[in-house]
């Protein structure tokens, strides 16, 4: 890069509108000091969504720093804000920020008037249909090229094929006729007067906080699992808490693969990357808020419910009525009499009755209706 001008003891570099000199004593280059610039820009943005590789990155965004810090501002006359300067810029961002707000909630307030449960629901019909032509479209090109099931005898691809095709131009009849009552889904309000532009900020951060938990759980949870299986001696064991820690691998690699996202790339309804959407179909990764896929949960929640409701304990069974005491069929007349008057003087109010297997039962008078259903069923 050529300088811009220079003077007796120094060039002077232009980048991006700014003019650039390198401080007495420092040896970087004006590229270096450029793709350091670029490059601790790229490590804020990747530890921004990344944060897990700050350690990683850090010793990068030094040397980038210290390549920085060896270069000054060069226009005439330039100096470096005053703390008060600063605050008082500070201020004035706050202002055109409360006023864009400001004026964000005056434009909801105005279109919850227009808000239309009906345009709302088609809409989010449309969305899942148009994920779903995605989804048949992919299907359908992949049975065609072979690369789909490439084993698949070839009638039995022909008919797949012929199904698929017939459910996209069925999906796309419906995209049409939805198209007719959304117009343009960009301009359906919800019941807040909020478009889809406004919520996908919040949703991005939903998922943003979202990702980051998951993949901080991985990494704690993968750590104890193998060290779980470092100190395990069983082999069947061992091979289970393997096949464990590659599932969770498996999550945790797709989750760090998702690059950075913008506003733009968000399901407007739910913290979902769209693309995953799109991906999916009305599957489960499909929005909670569409009409397919907002049944089949309906239908999976029910079901969850009866399981559970199934699975209740059973009430505790009443205890069995015992005797207060029994006495064997098979003694002599005399010495049931003498029993009998030991019993009477230890429970006078209670009643003999006959029993199963030929005994006598000594019962509290309050069962004696029971006791009577006893004797009769014996």
């Amino acid at each position: 890069m050529a300088p811009a001008l220079t003077d007796d003891t120094h060039q002077i570099f232009e980048h991006e509108g700014l003019l650039w000199r390198r401080l007495p004593g420092c040896a970087s280059t004006f590229e270096e000091f450029v793709e350091a610039g670029a490059q601790w820009m790229e490590i804020f943005h990747e530890t921004q969504w990344n944060p897990w590789r700050k350690d990683e990155l850090q010793p990068a965004s030094d040397r980038a720093r210290a390549v920085r810090e060896e270069w000054t501002r060069a226009e005439p006359g330039h100096r470096v804000m005053t703390e008060e300067e600063v605050a008082a810029w500070m201020v004035d961002l706050d202002r055109e920020h409360e006023a864009r707000r400001a004026a964000d909630e005056a434009r909801w307030a105005r279109d919850k008037e227009r808000y239309s449960k009906s345009r709302e629901q088609a809409r989010y019909a449309l969305l899942e249909r148009e994920a779903s032509r995605a989804h048949l479209v992919r299907e359908i090109d992949g049975l065609r090229s072979g690369q789909i099931f490439p084993g698949m005898p070839p009638d039995a691809r022909a008919k797949r094929t012929a199904e698929l095709e017939a459910d996209h131009a069925r999906n796309e009849a419906g995209i049409a006729a939805l198209a007719d009552t959304v117009g343009d889904a960009e301009t359906v309000v919800d019941e807040y007067g909020r478009l889809p532009r406004d919520r996908r900020p919040l949703t991005l951060v939903g998922y943003d906080c979202r990702r980051r938990f998951r993949v901080e759980e991985l990494q704690a949870s993968i750590s104890a699992q193998h060290l779980k299986i470092a100190g395990e001696q069983d082999r069947t064991k061992k091979s289970s808490l393997r096949a464990t820690v590659a599932g969770m691998e498996r999550e945790l690699a797709a989750l760090i693969a998702v690059p950075r996202l913008t506003p733009e790339d968000m399901c407007a309804d739910c913290d979902t990357p769209m693309v995953q959407h799109l991906s999916a179909g009305s599957d489960a990764r499909g929005c909670p808020y569409w009409p397919v896929r907002a049944a089949r949960m309906k239908e999976a929640w029910e079901r969850v419910r009866l399981i559970l409701e199934h699975a209740k304990p059973a009430e505790p069974a009443q205890p069995k009525s015992e005797p207060l005491a029994t006495l064997p069929g098979n003694l002599g007349i005399g010495e049931v009499i003498e029993r009998l008057k030991d019993l009477q003087a230890k429970h006078p109010d209670a009643v003999v009755m006959r029993g199963r297997a030929n005994r006598w039962e000594l019962w509290p008078a309050e069962k004696q209706q029971g006791g009577s259903a006893d004797q009769t069923s014996s």
